[in-house]
């Protein structure tokens, strides 16, 4: 092909792209773009990747991990060269690309790299074709999805008080954690924990009645017995579900809990693949799924660990601490997979929600979020804004004790 064809042909493409339409072929012939560019942009907490094609189409993904954002900032440069000259549509090659001819694989950095580049190729192609990427991924599975919110109080009182402002508001699940309050003094005691919990617990199904579900956070910090003692306690209050009761580097801890309690068990937000989430999910450990879209590889493997979960029955309930951009992944994944319960939306929390440099949030409506309706992720990325932004470095997490000064988890 001469270079005047190849001119010819990315100009129709482009003009495709800008009208809405389906680039399909001419004369028989695919149309194909190629990657120019990608560099990863760090901006306030986050970690961005923009990708760049011949054909004018810029796609943004997210690689934020508030953890470890040099890691994933690094991991992003490791797989960029692998990019550099293909075509974008093909996202599931350049998945397996980005994931497998590395010899070490896996983990927190791979799992971040691999989503951020996964998003933005999705948004490339949901730009290029004028359709949302949920069109892409076989269209609404539903037409919203249920989100919760979240209460971050210091006190049962302030807990209960922010969850009776959530639920006005018309949110219909609320997540909390209870025992924040001694990290700053770098202290967790399990037995005061499990009783803070319950004490939290308490307080905000008193205030929120029993309309309200309520998601009872453990961020992995308890041992199995004390897992199972949260739950027993808990039990009247009938919550929703307790997440990650356990910690995650062996999921067959999980199955004392689940053998010992009726309460539905979550956990996944620290599993990065879907490797990751193999053994809980054919032991059936727990009842619903929680990955992360800028965590376990993106809205590509999300859809894979939902099939995963379908076969056996398990629900996702898609971790979500992101901004604007990880949030619009998040919903658009939620909207085409079939076993989507719910998702969770930090930007609930506020009657007006900060996007700073990506916008818009979605929309919600009686404790649904909306589609975001714009083509491919359906968000603006002001990126004069975001490079203006210094990058803040990450400051220690709480160095967590027991009372006889044995380390314990975060």
């Amino acid at each position: 092909m001469d270079r005047t064809t190849q001119t010819n042909r990315r100009s129709f493409f482009r003009g495709v792209a800008g009208a809405g339409l389906a680039a399909g072929s001419v004369a028989g012939q695919s149309l194909r773009m190629k990657i120019t560019k990608a560099e990863p942009i760090l901006t306030g907490r986050d970690v961005f990747l923009k990708i760049e094609t011949d054909a004018g189409i810029t796609g943004y993904g997210e690689a934020t991990n508030n953890f470890i954002p040099y890691s994933s900032e690094g991991m992003l440069k490791d797989l960029i060269p692998y990019l550099i000259g293909e075509d974008p549509e093909r996202i599931e090659y350049l998945w397996q690309s980005a994931f497998r001819r590395r010899f070490y694989r896996g983990g927190p950095a791979t799992g971040a790299a691999v989503s951020a580049i996964d998003m933005a190729l999705w948004d490339i192609k949901g730009k290029a074709y004028g359709v949302p990427v949920y069109q892409l991924l076989g269209g609404l599975a539903r037409t919203k999805v249920r989100v919760y919110g979240h209460v971050d109080a210091k006190t049962a009182a302030e807990a209960a008080r922010q969850a009776q402002e959530r639920a006005a508001r018309g949110i219909t699940a609320i997540r909390f954690r209870a025992f924040h309050s001694y990290d700053a003094v770098d202290l967790h005691d399990h037995k005061l924990a499990v009783r803070q919990q319950i004490e939290y617990l308490a307080a905000i199904r008193k205030a929120v009645g029993d309309d309200v579900d309520l998601i009872l956070e453990c961020h992995g910090r308890y041992d199995p017995e004390w897992a199972i003692e949260l739950a027993r306690l808990a039990e009247p209050y009938h919550p929703f579900l307790i997440e990650d009761p356990v910690r995650h580097e062996n999921p067959r801890a999980l199955a004392q809990v689940r053998a010992a309690t009726r309460i539905p068990l979550a956990t996944g937000e620290r599993y990065h693949n879907k490797w990751d989430f193999r053994e809980t999910v054919v032991n059936s450990y727990v009842n619903y799924l929680r990955p992360d879209v800028c965590h376990c590889g993106g809205i590509s493997e999300m859809k894979k660990i939902g099939a995963l979960g379908e076969v056996f029955y398990q629900s996702l309930i898609p971790h979500n601490n992101a901004g604007p951009l990880g949030t619009a992944a998040t919903l658009h994944a939620a909207l085409a997979i079939p076993n989507v319960a719910l998702i969770e939306a930090p930007f609930a929390n506020s009657t007006a929600p900060k996007t700073e440099v990506v916008s818009p949030y979605p929309k919600l409506e009686a404790g649904f979020a909306l589609p975001l309706e714009g083509p491919g992720l359906g968000v603006a990325f002001d990126e004069k804004l975001a490079r203006s932004i210094p990058f803040r470095k990450p400051g220690l997490q709480p160095k967590l004790k027991d009372p006889d000064g044995a380390v314990r988890d975060f």
